[in-house]
């Protein structure tokens, strides 16, 4: 690979990793610890979670109104030092409750500006043919960052919640200094004006069921990502060491989504790799609800970390690919989707837990929402032909 390309993977897989990986992430995976040691409530646990989607949501909304020019460059700096700084923020207990619903808002924001801008500026400076092969190891950063999360769990009764906090500060320090660095080797290309050239085609139908099982993918996750530890310590009733498996198994999983999707779009083109994981990820929801052997469990664990970000770049590819120099504002309302129905989702399974729906119950609930929308997606695209859209 040339130097540019380099630069470019290594740049979308660091602002994945701290945008999505451990600026949203983190929070999930460090939450019980993090409750116990600060005295949080679970409403206000939940609240917090509700203030990161929200914060995620206009994230989004901001980036899709943003000038696709060298302006992206210093926003992504800045949303890379907020979003660090946000998890500074967690390390110390003993504030007041607004404290940690701000930071925790601006940690969406920050994470929203990078994971629409970050590929936006990959979109313009690199050539056509290098497109699927650097947004594959950019999107990795997603796995790698909830993977770097997960890290700490095994020994998070050995070193203290505020040290677990200050590590991860460290690390996306480090890589806001990266990024920092990497993002002065772009600016020729950004100062370029935008070129309409490549497949921008019109939108068309494809793009619209690619944003409904987008969606529903969105809400599926819901469960899994609010709930699954409380599931495996209150309902399982596990102990630590099966609970740390689940999750070194879920971030491994999320550390292979992106490769596993690369190889399998390489195989059956971007549209018939998406039915394979969407009808995957429904499979791998489901399973949480036979738990007569743990089997099924790590199962679930696995499947579901591995198949988020999986579609997360594919889907993101596949829109890049489709309608070139259209791409920042179509992945743009893809993630507004997306965070919206998110947060839609987090509301609604704790109103089903609030009113006595179990687990199982909203596990069935998710993987019912996610089918529709896969076989809506295998439904409008029986007769579509994408050669193009089969990598090389």
């Amino acid at each position: 690979m040339s130097s540019n390309k380099i630069r470019l993977s290594l740049f979308l897989c660091l602002s994945m990793c701290l945008g999505i990986g451990i600026l949203r992430f983190s929070y999930t995976a460090l939450l019980p610890s993090t409750r116990e040691a600060f005295g949080w409530s679970a409403s206000f646990a939940s609240i917090l979670g509700s203030a990161n989607l929200l914060g995620y949501l206009a994230g989004a909304f901001w980036a899709m109104k943003l000038p696709q020019d060298r302006s992206m460059m210093c926003y992504i700096q800045v949303a890379a030092i907020a979003g660090t700084i946000s998890l500074l923020s967690c390390a110390f207990s003993g504030f007041s409750e607004y404290w940690y619903m701000v930071w925790r808002i601006i940690s969406g924001i920050s994470g929203g500006l990078l994971m629409i801008l970050s590929p936006s500026v990959v979109a313009q400076c690199c050539e056509l043919k290098d497109r699927f092969r650097i947004n594959f190891i950019g999107f990795s950063g997603i796995g790698l960052g909830v993977l770097m999360a997960t890290l700490f769990l095994p020994y998070i009764h050995d070193i203290s919640t505020q040290y677990a906090w200050i590590i991860l500060f460290s690390f996306a320090t480090f890589i806001c200094v990266i990024l920092s660095y990497l993002l002065k080797g772009f600016k020729q290309y950004l100062n370029a004006p935008t070129l309409a050239q490549q497949n921008s085609e019109k939108i068309s139908a494809l793009y619209y069921c690619l944003l409904i099982v987008y969606s529903t993918s969105a809400f599926a996750y819901v469960p899994h990502s609010l709930f699954w530890i409380d599931y495996l310590t209150n309902t399982l009733h596990l102990f630590p060491l099966g609970i740390n498996l689940n999750w070194i198994l879920y971030g491994t999983g999320s550390a292979l989504g992106a490769f596993s999707a690369y190889l399998l779009a390489q195989r059956l083109g971007n549209i018939g790799a998406l039915k394979v994981l969407y009808s995957l990820y429904v499979l791998g929801i489901f399973v949480a609800v036979l738990n007569d052997s743990p089997l099924f469990t790590f199962m679930s664990s696995f499947f579901t970390g591995l198949l988020n970000p999986a579609v997360v770049f594919l889907t993101s590819y596949t829109i890049l690919q489709i309608y070139g120099t259209a791409y920042k504002k179509l992945w743009s309302i893809a993630t507004l989707c997306f965070a919206s129905i998110q947060l839609l989702g987090g509301l609604s399974f704790s109103l089903l837990q609030h009113y006595g729906v179990s687990y199982h119950q909203q596990f069935i609930i998710a993987a019912t929402v996610l089918l529709m929308g896969t076989l809506q997606l295998f439904y409008f695209t029986r007769k579509h032909r994408h050669s193009e859209l089969k990598n090389s």
